[in-house]
């Protein structure tokens, strides 16, 4: 029988009551999923300023962003550049190994391997040495945390939550997770970025198996502020709310220009996780310089991206190649590449491994560090955290950064890319029915 007969066969088997009832309880599901999942975006399509944006370096730009975001504007403090593991692990370790009083460790992916394994035994060793250590793991990014390790931490002491697990309790919210990442050491040290605990994070990008990432290490005032990163997830997940100890550090009055850290919670009628990005962009005068591992960009992004390169600006985006740890979401990134090169915007895929690196730097003054990605889940879905920082020797160091990640990318060629093949063409649009999930 045909499954339209069978269907039919079905119905007339049933009184009309029982088919109206049925035909309710798929409306009132399907209802319950968009509503749940989908959600009722009421972000503009568009989005433009009331007047001229000052520049970048001017406290009235700071104020604006400050503003929008409902952040304040901090001064003061150090950042350090950490290039891949190698950077990375080494410094976490020290400054680890001379905590005095707190480890507070929040990032979305924790994965059982070598990286996980020393990492946990320093804290298990400190723990036991009298210093507080806590631990945010996500449901879904600390799914595979070795659990034999954290049991032994907990057992020493330590604490160990993780985030919105899986239940009848949460399952209408259970895609919205903490991608945030927030380490912070004695109030005085912090790590802020793109990387987290997994083997992909060792090494120096130096093959497929292991990513080309950075991450921060900062220090005073912006240390102390990524423990609002921490400190809410935190009490919801475990039930403690962590306070600030009576004798904290003093604030160094020196450093960092200006800086202003947001911590993002989306919900349908707030994406201030988008105009962080959205308005220096919109305020740069000569260039913009962005890395994302994965770029969905919405239409005021798009918007903004194409009307700064029409301007003059020299917009730049490198994004990954063909190593990537989520094909589907690069296909539905890319058909965003035609009027952004139109409009000649420069767009460069990265070759040697997976780039995962999320930096954006405006007019060699104003960087952007954090957890966010250039893609809906970081727009409206996910707990994100970032640093905006005014500070020309850090945009000096990341632009040298960039140039060496140019120097190792493809640039896509408008010509070329319009040549693409149909079957890429029919991927490409395919994969755009995961654009509001990615």
């Amino acid at each position: 029988m045909a499954p339209v007969e069978a269907v039919r066969a079905l119905f007339r088997r049933q009184k009309w009551w029982e088919t109206l009832f049925f035909l309710c309880g798929v409306v009132a599901l399907a209802s319950a999923f968009s509503v749940a999942f989908l959600g009722a975006d009421s972000a503009p399509y568009s989005v433009k300023t009331n007047e001229p944006l000052a520049p970048v370096d001017s406290p009235r730009f700071a104020e604006s962003l400050s503003y929008l975001v409902n952040a304040p504007i901090e001064r003061g403090g150090s950042v350090e550049v950490l290039d891949n593991g190698d950077g990375f692990l080494p410094a976490l370790l020290r400054d680890i190994g001379a905590a005095r009083s707190t480890i507070n460790i929040l990032v979305y992916v924790w994965k059982d391997g070598r990286m996980s394994d020393q990492l946990l035994d320093a804290l298990i060793a400190r723990q036991r040495q009298g210093v507080a250590v806590r631990v945010l793991l996500d449901g879904f990014g600390g799914d595979k945390a070795p659990d034999e390790l954290f049991d032994a931490l907990v057992q020493a002491g330590g604490r160990v939550a993780s985030y919105r697990e899986a239940s009848l309790t949460t399952w209408m919210r259970v895609h919205r997770r903490n991608h945030r990442r927030a380490i912070v050491i004695d109030s005085r040290v912090g790590y802020v970025g793109g990387m987290a605990i997994g083997d992909q994070w060792l090494g120096n990008a130096q093959d497929e198996q292991h990513w080309r990432d950075m991450m921060f290490r900062v220090t005073g005032p912006m240390a102390r502020r990524l423990q609002a990163a921490f400190v809410g997830p935190w009490v919801s997940a475990s039930g403690e709310i962590v306070v600030q100890p009576a004798a904290e550090p003093p604030v160094e009055a020196s450093g960092v220009e200006r800086f202003i850290h947001h911590v993002n919670s989306p919900a349908d009628d707030d994406q201030s996780m988008a105009y962080f990005y959205l308005l220096p962009i919109l305020a740069a005068r000569r260039s913009i310089s962005l890395t994302t591992p994965y770029f969905i960009p919405d239409e005021p992004l798009k918007a903004a991206l194409r009307e700064r390169a029409r301007a003059g600006v020299e917009v730049r985006l490198i994004v990954p190649g063909r190593h990537t740890d989520h094909a589907l979401t690069r296909f539905t990134g890319q058909n965003a590449y035609d009027t952004l090169l139109e409009a000649g915007v420069k767009i460069y895929e990265y070759q040697p491994t997976f780039i995962h690196s999320k930096v954006a730097v405006v007019d060699g003054q104003w960087s952007i560090i954090g957890s966010p990605n250039l893609n809906t889940r970081s727009r409206r879905l996910d707990e994100e955290n970032a640093l905006a920082i005014l500070d020309r020797e850090l945009a000096a160091q990341l632009e040298r950064r960039y140039a060496a990640d140019l120097a190792r990318s493809s640039a896509i060629d408008l010509g070329d890319w319009r040549r693409r093949s149909p079957l890429l063409r029919l991927v490409q649009l395919s994969a755009r029915l995961i654009e509001n999930q990615s």
